[in-house]
């Protein structure tokens, strides 16, 4: 089975529907599908339906930092100190900063920022 985009356009939304090739020699079409809508067809069997298209999220990939006892200034004293310290002068107001012990892989602080609500 293989998928392409095709230059049929789709009867609710009008973006190119998706054919849906029963065998890789693309000679038998099995349906149709919209990825914008969720429109469905098939035209061998008849069918036709609309399926609830998922929910657009955007996620943010995390560039981690390694942060050890060395990068710790004085006063500060400590590496949770020190994460805190950076995150309050550096973290932006839509980020959320995690501290994770390396050795076991446990939250030791998080620090979200201002605009973060539990919806994102």
């Amino acid at each position: 089975m293989t998928i392409e985009v095709s230059d049929r356009p789709c009867p609710d939304c009008g973006e190119h529907l998706q054919v849906i090739y029963v065998t890789e020699l693309k000679q038998v079409v099995s349906g149709w599908a919209c990825p914008d809508c969720g429109f469905l067809a098939s035209e061998k069997h008849g069918f036709e339906d609309r399926v609830p298209t998922p929910e657009s999220r955007e996620y943010v990939v995390r560039t981690e930092r390694p942060l050890s006892s060395e990068d710790v200034r004085d006063p500060l004293g400590d590496v949770v100190d020190e994460f805190r310290a950076r995150a309050s002068a550096e973290m932006a107001d839509d980020e959320v900063w995690l501290l994770i012990d390396p050795e076991d892989e446990t939250l030791v602080d998080a620090q979200v920022g201002e605009n973060v609500n539990d919806e994102s």
